[in-house]
């Protein structure tokens, strides 16, 4: 048995009795001196307890795989006297007390979870009114170094208030699900639920605040380009400039869809035709015009290839407040080589889905030769037609790994994939402070290839696939807040379809998955099961990631304490 001694006493006279910590108070009853005579006892309360542990839980295991939890349980032997009012058993993150479901006559059973990692101390405490005594037990929890990671459910309740506090929409969560606990993401891969160190949690519902919170973002730090053009939308401004815009009374930087450029006449902007939009594509026809001419005329900068960044809420935020189909989208910025661009994924009234390009200039280069692509389907883009003067200047991300791809630029494999890993990441979250990890740059998060290149082949033909945007924009999601724990190195792989994730020591190997051309670590349960080096780091491993809390997960895993 392993013991260890700490005597501690509140009042009165502390001894240490058959290899007990005891505590003795002096109870003389002076409430009427006269009955007192020289033969009265003193009376007096002992309390002792002892603690050793019985049982350290095996090593974790890399991945779980329907293994006895009792295996990895802690288990101590409790003994205590002199009737105490409760008896307890703690470290650093659980109290439990006598009265729980763990305790078995002298036994306690601490699971994996309420447990911090390397070794530890567990403390018994017996106390009865102010009177305490206390002893300890060491205990180990052998964690792996590699390990396989499950998402779960997990409140945010910091971005749960910025949306209270910020959010344009009445609804904003309960339109979102309210508290998403079923998805893939979350399906794909569960362990016990008492074992804790390998727990990543994630609010999907209230991380879609960081998508778009880009717009309420710029629209404070740049209204004239964002908040002042999404308003212009379907009232008199009094604005003589901007009212010419919409009437065509000049010839614009961008066609309207009444208008004709052979005819050198531009059209107007018809908010009915707008705002009666029953497709996404439909209500871009007139709206990505109307921000073109607007850049044009308002800003004096004329539209900016590499303002993707910008163009991209405002287009999304203008045919969300300005439509009355239920039109619903989602845009973010792509970096292509030398040029910006962006997808909008388009929600139709009829509940279709629909993915587009996004230009950000008014005469891009894949208009040459006929068609103006402003914001053409994907699989009509001339970014994937050889053919078109664009696929030649231009390499876009979605060719990562599609067997039509021609090196026509002077980007290697290791930058090809991180473009593409930061198009995947950047649907969740496309403004960053200049400081702060985003995906694509694999400091401390790499994607298998195969991973990569099955998210690329699913939104360059997602619309003729029947794969959902949710199901897409849930995994970016998770990837983007993976980027943000910066303090640890996280593998992301499998597929679309079986999303999985991974967190290893070696820093070298986040190296090696970036560089893997050949799919070496696509399998990478197998790796982990061979390679599990685990580790006896004292340090306690927080499962609760930057601004989050675990309250859901520890209400699980504390149950009975």
């Amino acid at each position: 048995m392993k013991r260890r001694k700490l005597l501690l006493g509140a009042t009165g006279l502390l001894t240490a009795l058959a290899g007990c910590n005891t505590i003795t108070e002096n109870n003389e009853d002076t409430a009427n001196p006269n009955n007192a005579t020289e033969t009265s006892p003193t009376k007096r309360t002992e309390i002792t307890v002892s603690i050793s542990t019985e049982t350290d839980p095996q090593q974790l295991p890399s991945i779980w795989e329907d293994q006895n939890i009792e295996d990895f349980q802690a288990r101590f032997t409790v003994q205590a006297t002199g009737q105490p009012d409760s008896v307890t058993v703690s470290n650093e993150r659980v109290e439990i007390n006598n009265t729980s479901e763990q305790w078995n006559g002298n036994t306690v059973t601490v699971q994996p979870g309420q447990m911090k990692k390397g070794e530890q101390e567990f403390t018994a405490t017996a106390s009865s009114g102010n009177n305490q005594a206390q002893d300890t037990a060491p205990a180990v929890k052998a964690t792996p170094g590699n390990y396989k990671v499950d998402v779960v459910p997990q409140r945010n309740e910091e971005l749960r208030n910025q949306i209270g506090q910020n959010s344009l929409e009445d609804n904003y969560l309960e339109d979102r699900g309210g508290f998403v606990t079923s998805d893939p993401v979350l399906d794909t891969y569960s362990s016990h639920e008492q074992l804790g160190f390998d727990k990543f949690g994630i609010d999907l519902a209230a991380y879609e605040w960081r998508h778009d919170n880009d717009y309420t973002g710029l629209a404070e730090a740049q209204p004239t380009e964002v908040k002042n053009f999404v308003d212009s939308i379907g009232t008199d401004t009094g604005n003589p400039d901007i009212e010419a815009i919409k009437s065509g009374e000049e010839v614009p930087a961008a066609i309207y869809p009444n208008g004709s450029m052979a005819e050198r006449r531009g059209g107007n902007f018809d908010f009915e035709q707008f705002s009666n939009a029953e497709t996404v594509g439909e209500a871009l026809d007139w709206v990505h015009p109307y921000l073109f001419n607007w850049q044009a005329k308002i800003t004096n900068d004329g539209p900016v290839s590499t303002e993707d960044a910008l163009y991209a809420p405002a287009l999304e935020r203008a045919i969300e407040q300005n439509t009355n189909q239920g039109l619903e989208v989602h845009a973010w910025d792509v970096e292509t080589l030398g040029h910006g661009t962006g997808l909008i994924y388009g929600k139709n009234a009829d509940g279709s889905e629909e993915l587009r390009f996004m230009e950000t200039v008014a005469s891009p280069v894949t208009s040459r030769g006929g068609g103006i692509q402003l914001h053409p389907l994907i699989e009509d883009s001339g970014y994937l037609d050889p053919e078109n003067l664009g696929y030649q200047e231009h390499w876009h991300p979605l060719r990562f790994g599609w067997e039509n791809d021609e090196n026509t630029s002077s980007l290697g494999f290791e930058s090809k994939k991180g473009k593409a890993v930061r198009t995947i990441g950047e649907m969740a979250n496309s403004l960053y402070h200049q400081d702060d990890p985003h995906p694509g740059h694999g400091e401390t998060v790499a994607p298998t290839t195969e991973y990569v290149v099955d998210f690329t082949e699913k939104l360059r033909n997602f619309n003729q696939n029947d794969v959902k945007f949710q199901k897409l924009y849930n995994q970016a999601k998770v990837l983007e807040k993976l980027v943000r724990t910066e303090d640890k190195n996280h593998v992301v792989y499998g597929t679309t379809e079986n999303p999985q994730y991974a967190v290893v020591e070696d820093d070298s190997l986040i190296e090696d998955i970036w560089e893997d051309s050949s799919g070496e670590y696509d399998d990478f349960n197998q790796f982990l099961r061979d390679n599990p080096e685990y580790s006896m780091s004292t340090e306690d491993i927080n499962a609760s990631l930057e601004g989050e809390e675990m309250d859901d997960f520890s209400q699980q895993v504390l149950a009975g304490a």
